[in-house]
């Protein structure tokens, strides 16, 4: 491929990532509201954009808050701040995997090494400084909208500044000790990035094993139509208290921040009758949320039950069903993959000894396909522990729902957005470390100029990986016992 065909081939790329980041929002945003139990409106669907915060107010601020007005209005708009953060991040990391698989395709080296260089500062660019930043300011303002406060600049710089002093005592792995600057922040960015997959993988794996052993033992369980009704309507309750509770708090956080005789500190601080009520109100929600919470849950696995009863009648759905069991399988697979890495293989090979995906490439290589086990090993590997997350996006981002209702109110959408953006570029980076095993060009063998900067991945992460996948794993399946255990005894 020539130097001016790999260039269009890359700006075409790039247009595509991040046309199709844009198309995706709606169902990001439609997921994110859903599980922070948001109310939809028409606008923000309609538009793109994330959901206005129930107490955003507009207000003739500071000149500050003007600087960030005419910001916007250069932006598109139908998007929003978070919302361009993901496009970017989306269209960025991505864009590093396209670069790596043209270099396996012959394209020109030059234009590919331009265009890495470029795109991989940026994501850890947005991984360390960019997301982290744009987090700390929605927990400190809420929506961004809101009267700026010296307090809440200063909280907004001390939570950032946290985040920095924590990313730098980041202990770097042995065999990563003597780098140069750039080097020592892609490696802590991957000891992050691997701790974060790891641990997001492992507790995905837990909780699918779980929920096939829950409809295996618990299928023969009908529920009457009167008890799925009254969950229904209790759930449609503790929904619309939800809202009614938030309304309240918007209501009096308008009449606390325009109050003429309280300083930034004594609203900080949370001192006066207002403060009071807000904190009851706010404990009053966060109960609320946690009722709806497993009211859907209990709904969903009933209708889930009963949906799967009909399907499996016939041979399509047997065959999903079926299927969704040989993944509860591979999630155990998995777990048994570490306990061996850990007590007998050892992480002194450069090569993952992954035996689920070996095992597929030999059967690829066995249905005719020619196919390098040691090379694609490493890219099934990858794969299939992508499937992990994106299969159960919905419980990772309920999950860290729950823990953001405690934290503030309103903001839990924009919050989950600029997560999966950060979740997207750190597993895109751990991807490209996993891949960086064994990697050659093709017929030429000779080893990848683009993943040549990369620290290898069974040798250096291999062992933290498989760690926290366990642990995290042991964790969750912990937790769910527990729950199965309280449920049970309250039935009785």
């Amino acid at each position: 491929m020539t130097g001016g065909g790999t260039l269009v081939w890359i700006v075409c790329i790039r247009v595509f990532l991040l046309v199709g980041a844009y198309h995706v929002l709606p169902w990001l945003v439609g997921e994110a509201k859903y599980v922070s139990l948001e109310t939809e409106t028409t606008r923000s669907v309609e538009s793109m954009t994330l959901p206005n915060v129930a107490h955003a107010r507009s207000r003739t601020g500071s000149g500050v808050e003007r600087v960030m007005r005419m910001f916007e209005s250069w932006m598109p708009k139908s998007l929003s701040s978070a919302s361009i953060l993901f496009c970017i991040s989306a269209e960025e990391s991505l864009t590093i995997v396209c670069l790596a698989v043209l270099e396996r395709m012959q394209a020109d080296v030059p234009w590919l090494l331009f265009h890495w260089h470029m795109s991989l500062p940026i994501v850890i660019l947005l991984i360390i400084f960019v997301l982290p930043l744009c987090a700390c300011i929605l927990l400190s303002f809420g929506s961004g909208r809101r009267q700026w406060s010296r307090v809440r600049g200063m909280l907004s710089a001390s939570l950032f500044l946290g985040w920095c002093f924590l990313f730098l005592r980041v202990p770097l792995p042995k065999a990563e000790s003597t780098l140069s600057f750039f080097q020592a922040m892609l490696s802590r960015t991957a000891v992050l990035g691997v701790s974060l997959i790891a641990a997001l993988s492992g507790s995905v794996a837990a909780g699918a094993i779980c929920d096939s052993y829950e409809m295996m033992i618990r299928r023969r369980q009908r529920n009457s139509e009167t008890d799925l009704k009254s969950m229904r309507s209790a759930f449609q309750q503790s929904f619309k208290d939800i809202q009614e509770r938030r309304a309240m708090v918007a209501e009096v956080e308008s009449e606390r921040e325009t109050s003429p005789t309280r300083g930034d500190w004594m609203r900080f601080l949370g001192w006066g009758s207002k403060d009071r009520q807000l904190s009851s109100l706010n404990t009053e929600i966060a109960g609320l949320v946690t009722m709806a919470h497993a009211l859907r849950k209990d709904i969903q696995f009933y209708e889930e039950k009963e949906r799967r009863m009909r399907y499996a009648k016939t041979w399509i759905g047997y065959a999903w069903i079926v299927s969704g069991y040989i993944f509860s399988m591979y999630c155990a697979m998995r777990l048994v993959q570490c306990v061996l890495n850990l007590l007998i293989f050892g992480y002194n090979s450069i090569s993952t000894r992954d035996l689920v995906s070996t095992s597929v490439a030999h059967l690829l290589r066995l249905m005719g396909w020619r196919v390098d086990v040691s090379q694609w090993s490493p890219s099934i590997s990858v794969l299939l522990l992508g499937s992990l997350i994106v299969m159960r996006t919905r419980v990772i981002l309920g999950s860290l729902s729950a823990f953001i209702q405690y934290v503030s109110t309103g903001i839990s959408t924009q919050i989950l957005v600029l997560f999966t953006a950060q979740v997207l570029c750190i597993y895109v980076l751990a991807a490209l470390i996993q891949l960086h095993a064994g990697v050659s060009l093709g017929s030429t063998g000779e080893p990848s100029r683009l993943l040549a900067a990369l620290p290898d991945f069974q040798r250096v992460f291999g062992r933290i990986f498989d760690i926290i996948f366990l642990g995290s794993a042991v964790l969750v399946a912990a937790y769910r016992w527990f729950v199965s255990q309280s449920d049970a005894s309250l039935q009785l």
